[in-house]
């Protein structure tokens, strides 16, 4: 492979390559940190192999204000929302590359990682699509959120789920994710196809409700009109969905129903004008990209002129004095986005055409200039990826990576490195300011890195990369654990009845916010008070205090920040020798058992590693390239597949130890055996999970085959008439003019004729509220009766 070969001849060069600043043209290791940083932003339940060691489960219960499960995809930027109609086109963008430059990604070892990337989304939408005509397509309030500073770890604040619906439609935004899912079939139609299957369905059925049911998405969610507003209207995504459908199903009358937007004599000052487009594109317009997909189809001259004449622009576009495309009003804000942008659609361009042609070298020049600047080959002589190089930012905008408790706060620098986000750049002079409350410089957001982690597919495949040295700087990729770190806790009693406890920590050990527990009950007292301090919880005499507003962090230099509780003794007063001392807070920190006094310091409930996590690295260091990949022995990497039995299993702050008559292959290698039966790698020595960030091998037990479940037996509705399958059960999640639908395995199909008798005598409910249908299933209770949800809105249920 080109990416192999390249390795090869210049492996003996690139130890005496200038390392003064950053210039890098490594654009494999910079995609391997571009897609760490969309594993940083996901939400909800996390995998075992998260490779990033600060995060860990949040907003686990999106959706449950309208009673749906929302739970997955991803934090928009460095806030707590989850806006979807960026976050739909950031999956367009990074599947289609997928499935155009899916060698780029192969020769970088990053195929797996750029699925589990796409799928963590994906599955994400299919969850939103709750009914044929409605689609969830935001979790949490703009508002609420930017008023907090907080990790999404410790959100307490409300987080509502809003929807479009045939009533308060949305175009745009159910378009896109249309787009969004007719890409992903195709980046899975070869390895998954089960699932493909699942994407193109969805995106059939939301694409028919953007074309049926007319309008922007602000309409039904006005919360998004301050964050995501549409303003290039929504017939933009009708054309961008419908051509991502026709790429994937060749159905030409989804080619019409572009030409219809396409064909349409709008004056040119009118805002639905789809040609000529003079941008780029954005999470909000699409029109560039149409023109590229739809002359990658077909070819025609029509689509043809478009495509070029764009790329024509871009590619002679304004550009700073150090040569990054700059556009003096959209790259005010983002400008590495925008520059980024504009070079996605000339890749696209770029891929039809023949290798030897003249303008196809001078796309190619302007998109790895682009990538350069972005990369070090700037007058800042930054290299704007996080953790790429020592020169990369170190303040990004962003509340989990801060470990602060507001924007302000200190340390100036983020105490958890964000890897691979995209730093909004430099102004149109090449200035750049690293400065976390400047938004315009410092921001992040996952529609920024989208367009870049496309062209680093590209240029590896277009045999571009050249590889840098091993990247050995503090803070490279992968993170180490601090070796020599302690954790120091003083309680200073006075004797009387205050304690004023200092913690700290020595040896390079950073935390980014801590919390001390503490229990009483046999010091002979009991608690008065705490202040000084966040009281987070108390259970009689054991409790937990954590940094306030205003606390310092831990700078593993042996710096106190303190805090104070009162007792109530009860007779003669006996220290407390010991307690827990959590770093980087209660809800994502690790855990340590502290002698009190300088007795020292322990991991509690969890095993130090050389790397952080520990499951990322094996005994000597050595970086564990797929130990991040979700689906190690279902995926459709080269490995060989193996038959896995999942038992789904509960974590906990500080597990049990394994169970002495556990037996497993990994004994005999140095490994403990699982509690559970969860595999997440498999190699010659056998199956392999991970509990607790280290690695253990499945119990033999683990091994049997289940029992095969019987054929399910066939029922008879009206759905099979319409392709799809009758449901096994009653429960009603939808109700239109074809009958009554239900949701199994994240599929739609409809209820069994033997469900839907009608009863005889009218529900308590009429007139003001339907009768449900037969099986629906009691939600609430009343004086009045029984109450169940169809269609989102409250129905009767017959006695």
């Amino acid at each position: 492979m080109k990416f192999q070969s390249v390795i090869k001849v210049l492996g003996g060069l690139t130890l005496i390559l200038p390392t003064v600043f950053a210039k890098s043209q490594d654009y494999a290791r910079h995609l391997e940190l571009s897609l760490l940083f969309y594993e940083a932003q996901r939400s909800g339940p996390l995998p075992a192999s998260n490779r990033i060691y600060w995060r860990k489960d949040s907003m686990t219960d999106a959706g449950a204000d309208n009673h749906v499960d929302l739970n997955g995809g991803y934090y928009d930027a460095g806030d707590n929302v989850k806006f979807n109609f960026p976050q739909a086109n950031t999956i367009t963008l990074l599947a289609f590359s997928a499935y155009k430059w899916k060698d780029g990604y192969k020769q970088a070892d990053q195929w797996e990682y750029i699925k589990d990337a796409i799928k963590w989304g994906t599955d994400y939408f299919i969850k939103c699509h709750t009914g044929k005509n409605e689609l969830y397509g935001q979790v949490g309030n703009g508002s609420l959120d930017h008023g907090a500073w907080v990790a999404p770890e410790d959100m307490t604040y409300a987080h509502p789920s809003y929807k479009i619906d045939s009533k308060k439609p949305g175009s745009d935004l159910a378009g896109e994710t249309a787009a969004s899912l007719a890409a992903a079939y195709l980046v899975f139609k070869d390895d998954d196809p089960t699932y493909a299957a699942t994407c193109l369905k969805h995106a059939k059925e939301l694409y028919e409700f953007a074309d049926k049911y007319q309008d922007t998405y602000t309409t039904g969610i006005p919360d998004a009109q301050g964050y995501y507003r549409s303003y290039s209207g929504f017939k933009d995504e009708l054309v961008w969905g419908a051509a991502m459908l026709l790429l994937a199903t060749g159905d030409e009358a989804y080619r019409a129903k572009a030409d219809a937007i396409w064909d349409y004599p709008y004056n040119k000052n009118d805002p639905d004008y789809f040609l000529n487009s003079g941008g780029p594109i954005s999470w909000d317009d699409k029109k560039a990209c149409s023109y590229a997909l739809m002359y990658m189809i077909t070819g025609e001259d029509k689509y043809k002129e478009q495509a070029f004449n764009h790329s024509d622009l871009m590619v002679n576009y304004k550009t700073t004095p150090g040569g990054l495309w700059f556009d003096t009003n959209l790259s005010a804000w983002g400008s590495n986005r925008y520059a980024s942008n504009a070079a996605y659609t000339v890749a696209m361009v770029a891929s039809t055409m023949d290798a030897s042609d003249a303008k196809r070298k001078q796309y190619v020049k302007f998109i790895k200039k682009q990538i350069d600047y972005i990369q070090g080959d700037n007058p800042a002589k930054v290299d704007y990826v996080v953790g790429a190089d020592p020169s990369s930012p170190k303040s990004v905008h962003h509340r989990g990576s801060s470990g602060t408790m507001n924007a302000m706060a200190e340390p100036s620098f983020n105490v958890f490195p964000l890897y691979g986000a995209l730093a909004g750049g430099p102004d149109g002079n090449d200035k750049y300011t690293d400065d976390r409350t400047n938004y315009n410089s410092n921001e992040v957001a996952l529609d920024y890195n989208a367009a870049y982690t496309g062209l680093l597919a590209f240029l590896i495949q277009e045999g571009l990369n050249v590889p840098d040295p091993k990247q050995t700087w503090q803070g490279a990729w992968p993170p180490k654990e601090s070796t020599n770190g302690q954790i120091k806790l003083k309680l200073n009693f006075n004797g009387l009845n205050e304690f004023a406890p200092t913690v700290s920590t020595t040896g390079g050990l950073t935390c980014g916010g801590w919390c001390v527990e503490m229990d009483l009950t046999s010091s002979g007292a009991t608690l008065d008070n705490v202040w000084g301090g966040e009281l987070l919880k108390q259970e009689g005499n054991k409790f937990v205090a954590c940094a306030g507003w205003g606390k310092g962090y831990l700078d593993g230099k042996g710096t106190e920040q303190n805090f104070y509780f009162r007792i109530k003794p009860n007779g003669s007063m006996k220290e407390p020798t010991e307690g827990f001392v959590y770093c980087n807070g209660y809800n994502r920190g690790d855990k340590y058992l502290v002698k009190v006094n300088g007795g020292g310091s322990e991991p509690y409930g969890w095993t130090k590693g050389i790397c952080k996590p520990a499951h990322i690295c094996d005994a000597n260091g050595n970086y564990i390239k797929d130990s991040g990949v979700i689906n190690k022995s279902t995926s459709g990497g080269s490995s060989s597949k193996t038959k896995t039995t999942t038992i789904k299993k509960t974590t906990t702050k500080a597990a049990e130890p394994t169970s002495p008559s556990s037996s497993c292959f990994a004994t005999k290698l140095g490994y403990g055996c699982c509690t559970g039966c969860e595999v997440n790698y498999t190699d010659d020595d056998g199956a392999w999970g991970i509990e607790n960030g280290n690695w253990c091998g499945i119990p033999d037990s683990c091994n049997k085959e289940p029992e095969p479940e019987p054929e399910p037996v066939k029922d008879e509705c009206f759905a099979t008439k319409l392709g799809y399958d009758c449901c096994s059960g009653c429960d009603v999640n939808y109700t239109d003019d074809d009958g009554a639908w239900g949701i199994e395995n994240g599929n739609w199909c409809g209820i069994k004729d033997s469900c839907s008798s009608t009863p005889s005598t009218k529900c308590f409910s009429e007139p003001d509220y339907p009768c449900c249908p037969s099986g629906t299933a009691t939600v609430y209770t009343d004086e009045s009766g029984a109450w169940g949800v169809i269609n989102n809105d409250w129905c009767g249920i017959s006695a």
